[in-house]
């Protein structure tokens, strides 16, 4: 159809105007036909994808019909005050193009809500994870990264999850008495590199115990003796490492010189910083002025630590343990009952009596190497939470055993001829030593007999 713009006669533009109503009346038929058809087709895909809607939805996309008439009524007016109105020099494609676009306008739906959810999916994934930096220089080292490599591997990674899993019971009590003393976090992870956690680790050196301690350097922080070694006690051991660090940074004022010298000692970390012109770890590293041992000891710690803290950001599955930590349950925080007793009382003996299995007793007490507490000396026996006022009873019940005979094993020596010669039971000497009957014994063996 072609409009006509020019000046013609009156009659030509009483014509035109009536083509033009004419025109008017089917344009705005065929726009109305065109959007409740849109909308008619629209209504029906969505019953067809959601045969569950409900009654609240079926009002809605009702009121969505009514909102569509009125934008198609608001639309009509403007097409038929605006757009139908010739411009001058306005093709009649224009004003089709118009009508076009302004009936996609109101029959375009909008996008299903899975595309929106799928695109907050996509933003959350493409977060960052925030990466908590340790308070240390040298978190860039060449020796920290080639241990943080070497975990990263899925062995080693492995390796450190079971370590970390398997500690649960003594980390958090460490985790807490660090927390406790306003010490390094890093510390929590110093037994990793030490023992793997383990209470009863022994190096070639002789160190022994969740923390490694020699012989040398217990006094004063623990007690060692033929009766009891406290370098077996991880709570007692942890008390004892936290409280010899703390000394230690007080001598260096640095904390990665105070876990250093935790390694090579106190005596050998003043001989090396007397040579150097830094006290500055690193620069000993770099100088190689310290033992290869203690060299890596740090590096080692600061790259377990790093990807202990930052286990998510690394990408890797490492227990945290947060959630007991919170709940800070009995053994698992070092809660526990105590009693004293000034003589040797057997802890087989107490369990026996307090009705609890011999190996939870034991577990609770492993400094007590002989199986009972000092013979002369004040003992602490540590019981589970709740059970301090059975035992004070049960102990009542119990005869101590005296100050037992130290003896040496020589050629020829049997359980039963021993037991013969002290006038004792090979049971009782069984006991006080924790071996079985058919025990095979060792010349120069250290056997502790009962004096009655």
């Amino acid at each position: 159809m072609f409009f006509s713009f020019s000046i013609c006669s009156e009659e030509t533009q009483d014509k035109n105007k009536t083509e033009n109503q004419h025109v008017e009346n089917i344009e705005e038929s065929e726009i109305k036909e065109d959007i409740n058809t849109e909308i008619k087709n629209s209504a029906n895909t969505n019953i067809n994808d959601s045969d569950n809607l409900n009654s609240q939805e079926n009002s809605e996309k009702k009121k969505s019909e009514v909102n569509n008439d009125e934008e198609i009524k608001k639309t009509k007016k403007s097409i038929t005050e605006n757009e139908l109105q010739p411009a001058e020099n306005q093709p009649e494609q224009t004003l089709l193009e118009n009508i076009t676009a302004k009936i996609t306008e109101f029959s375009t739906e909008p996008e299903f809500s899975e595309n929106l959810e799928e695109s907050d999916l996509t933003v959350e994934s493409e977060k960052k994870i925030e990466y908590k930096p340790l308070p240390f220089a040298g978190m860039d080292h060449p020796e920290v990264e080639r241990f943080r490599k070497q975990y990263l591997s899925p062995k080693w990674t492995q390796l450190l999850y079971n370590c970390l899993e398997n500690a649960m019971e003594y980390r958090l009590f460490v985790r807490q008495a660090i927390k406790q003393k306003d010490m390094p976090e890093i510390l929590e992870y110093l037994p990793v590199v030490e023992s793997n956690y383990k209470t009863n680790a022994k190096s070639r050196s002789n160190a022994i115990g969740m923390w490694q301690f020699m012989a040398n350097s217990v006094y004063p922080f623990l007690t060692l003796n033929d009766y009891v070694d406290q370098r077996l006690d991880p709570w007692a051991s942890t008390e004892a490492a936290l409280n010899k660090l703390t000394d230690n940074y007080k001598q260096f004022n640095d904390w990665l010189l105070a876990i250093a010298a935790y390694n090579c000692g106190m005596g050998a970390m003043n001989r090396v910083l007397r040579k150097a012109e830094q006290k500055d770890f690193w620069y000993l590293v770099d100088n190689k002025l310290l033992p290869k041992q203690t060299a890596e000891y740090i590096p080692k710690l600061l790259a377990i630590a790093d990807l202990a803290i930052n286990a998510e950001y690394y990408g890797i599955d490492l227990p945290h343990h947060n959630e007991e930590f919170e709940l800070l349950e009995n053994e698992k925080n070092g809660h526990f009952d105590y009693i004293e007793v000034s003589k040797a009382y057997s802890l087989n003996t107490l369990a026996n009596n307090l009705r609890i299995e011999q190996k939870t007793i034991k577990h609770l007490n492993p400094s007590y190497i002989m199986g009972f507490t000092h013979p002369s000396k004040k003992s602490k026996i540590r019981l589970p939470l709740g059970m301090k006022a059975a035992a004070e009873e049960a102990i009542k019940e119990i005869e101590p055993i005296d100050f037992p005979i130290k003896y040496k094993v020589v050629a020829g020596d049997s359980l039963w001829s021993i037991s013969r010669r002290y006038k004792t039971t090979v049971d009782a000497i069984c006991e006080l030593n924790g071996i079985k009957e058919n025990a095979i014994l060792k010349i120069g063996k250290i056997l502790y007999i009962p004096s009655k």
